[in-house]
This record gives C-alpha cells, sequence and structure tokens, in this order.
C-alpha cells in the first residue's frame, strides 16, 4: 500500500466533501523510482571534462493494483487524478500506511494524465507518473 493525501477538488467519490483533505491507502503494484538529471557537460582542450549540475528530479512511476470498474475504490482514484490534474501538490508516501506512515514527500502529477488499463473486461488498472518537489 502506498499513502496518497490530498484536497478533494472535483469528481468527488461519495462521501467526500468538496475542499476536503482526504488521506488514502492505494494499493500499488508498482511505484518505480527513476532519477532525471539536467546537466552541461564541457570538454577543455586538454581533454579534460568540466560538467555542471542543473537539476536533479524524482519521479516515481505508479501502476495501481486491479480495481473493479464502477467501484468505491475507482470512483477514489479517479477522484484523487481529478483532484491534483492542474498541478495541485500533494503528500505521497511510497512505502507508508494511514496507520503507520514512513516517508511523506510533497509531489504533483508530471503530465496531468493517467493511463487506464482494461484487464479482461472485468478490472481497470491505472498508471500514472508523478514528480517529487
Amino acid at each position: 500500500m502506498s499513502l496518497f493525501t490530498y484536497t478533494a477538488l472535483r469528481e468527488l467519490s461519495p462521501g467526500t466533501i468538496a475542499s476536503q483533505v482526504v488521506t488514502r491507502d492505494i494499493r500499488l503494484v508498482s511505484h518505480r523510482l527513476q532519477r532525471k538529471t539536467q546537466r552541461k557537460q564541457n570538454t577543455g582542450l586538454s581533454g579534460s571534462v568540466e560538467s555542471l549540475l542543473l537539476r536533479s528530479e524524482k519521479h516515481y512511476n505508479c501502476q495501481t493494483g486491479l480495481i473493479v470498474p464502477r467501484g468505491l475504490d475507482e470512483a477514489r482514484i479517479l477522484e484523487f487524478f481529478a483532484s491534483v490534474e492542474n498541478g495541485e501538490t500533494f503528500i505521497f508516501d511510497r512505502y507508508g500506511i494511514i496507520a503507520l506512515p514512513d516517508n511523506p514527500v510533497t509531489c504533483y502529477m508530471v503530465s496531468g494524465t493517467f493511463n487506464e488499463d482494461e484487464i479482461g473486461k472485468v478490472f481497470h488498472r491505472y498508471g500514472f507518473v508523478i514528480r517529487e518537489v
């Protein structure tokens, strides 16, 4: 399980009030960390290399477990996507749960989009990418 804390803004699931801060345990089967760096490198006439690190970012490629279509779990994940799609920040805890947080970090959706895969017309699986602020 992974922990997500966000402000519910759009496409609210049953029992959620607008502008309510919501904390959810979401089962992710994958939350792979990827580091992206932007740097400049120059090679002098002598052959020595000078490197300048401009920025380093941590991205998490996430994928949910199997979700039953039109169920409460799907309503909650779609609420999360709608509430953070416009660059709103949220708290992500890769290995934490509500009862025992581990290492919460502030993140935002990289592209504002997510992928929905249909598994045998019985389940859905969602993939998305987030970036640590």
